[in-house]
């Protein structure tokens, strides 16, 4: 699908992470952006070990307030000189540098110059609420052929929220991590999943999708297919296909999506190869029809799958995930027992075939 992140052409774009903004003692402090310092060093370090770019969105104030938006024109040339090049506010925070940083000037980055900064970080000057607005960052990241941002920083209403219109609007594919973003809120979250932008709930999801290319992503209509066959190939293989199976597999969405629950499948250069499913229970949830392709077992898309669907389910409040398997099932027992998942007592289930219960309390 045309809107499916792309690993190997992604880029980070972090926003106004600057003394003055980012610190308790600057002349801005926005609330919350200090607690995002250290979920935003492990996200800079996590595409710098990956050889993937950094790119540092700062503001500078002339202390006339002569490039500042109009709502801040008369505050700024009133005597309040927030970010003034060359000031120590307007420096990025330290912990957010590279190592063995290379020196930069503000004057070159007022000039419109994106300066390169450290093997993959760059730094680049905005004169408005959005990095794309009159910089040349759109001419810089089709230059390299990035198709994919993650964008981070301070301070969700104002900067990273227009950065992400922006990128949308010129057709990006666009994921946020809400725990790298100052001043967010669920609303606006909601909001931008309905314009397709993609959010990680965990840093460590970003580091395997950057690693391995594999993507976890909720159900649409047209993974319908491969929820079925992926299913139905590994009950073919181990197990009976049973009535309640068919039911589900045939109808996932009156099976388990309209009364709450949710699908995730693993994706691959954009090809499901992996599935697993949250079906409400009278109490709590099940975590069920957990499939991956054969060609890709063993590489721990079982374990990341289930993990994804561990986040989810705490995202819902949900108290207790329940599991039923069966005692031959080593491998994916295994995986159960690492995630925390404890055996309970086997009363009724809806399986013939099932001969453990297993449940995380949440």
């Amino acid at each position: 699908m045309s809107n499916i992140l792309e690993c190997n052409k992604s880029a980070l774009l972090i926003i106004d992470m600057q003394k003055d903004f980012a610190t308790s003692n600057g002349k801005a402090y926005i609330d919350g952006t200090e607690e995002i310092v250290p979920n935003l060093v492990t996200l800079a370090n996590i595409f710098r070990r990956q050889g993937k770019d950094v790119i540092h969105i700062i503001r500078l104030y002339h202390p006339d307030g002569s490039n500042a938006e109009l709502c801040r024109k008369d505050i700024i040339s009133s005597g309040k000189h927030i970010v003034a090049p060359q000031s120590e506010g307007a420096a990025i925070i330290d912990e957010l540098l590279p190592d063995n940083i290379r020196p930069y000037h503000h004057e070159d980055l007022l000039k419109g110059k994106i300066v390169q900064c450290g093997v993959n970080d760059y730094v680049l000057y905005k004169p408005r609420w959005g990095a794309f607005y009159d910089t040349e960052l759109h001419n810089m990241l089709q230059s390299k052929g990035i198709t994919t941002l993650f964008i981070a920083g301070c301070n969700f209403p104002n900067c990273p929220r227009t950065t992400i219109y922006e990128a949308s609007e010129r057709d990006y594919k666009v994921s946020i991590i809400p725990s790298t973003i100052s001043g967010i809120y669920e609303r606006g979250i909601k909001e931008l999943q309905h314009i397709g932008i993609h959010v990680f709930e965990e840093l460590s999801f970003v580091d395997s999708f950057l690693k391995n290319d594999i993507l976890i992503v909720n159900y649409q209509p047209a993974y319908k297919h491969a929820f079925e066959t992926l299913n139905k190939a590994w009950l073919n293989k181990y197990f009976d296909i049973e009535p309640i199976d068919e039911y589900v597999l045939s109808k996932p969405e009156d099976a388990i999506l309209n009364d709450g629950g949710k699908i995730l499948f693993a994706l691959k250069n954009g090809q499901v190869i992996g599935t697993v499913a949250l079906k409400k229970m009278t109490n709590g949830f099940e975590l069920t029809k957990m499939a991956v392709h054969e060609d890709y077992q063993g590489l721990g898309v079982g374990t990341l799958l289930c993990k994804h669907a561990i986040s989810l389910a705490k995202n819902l409040h949900v108290k207790e995930l329940v599991l039923f398997s069966h005692s031959r099932l080593k491998n994916a027992l295994s995986i159960y027992r690492k995630l925390g998942f404890l055996e309970t007592d086997v009363d009724k289930t809806i399986y013939k075939r099932a001969d453990i219960r297993m449940a995380l309390q949440l």
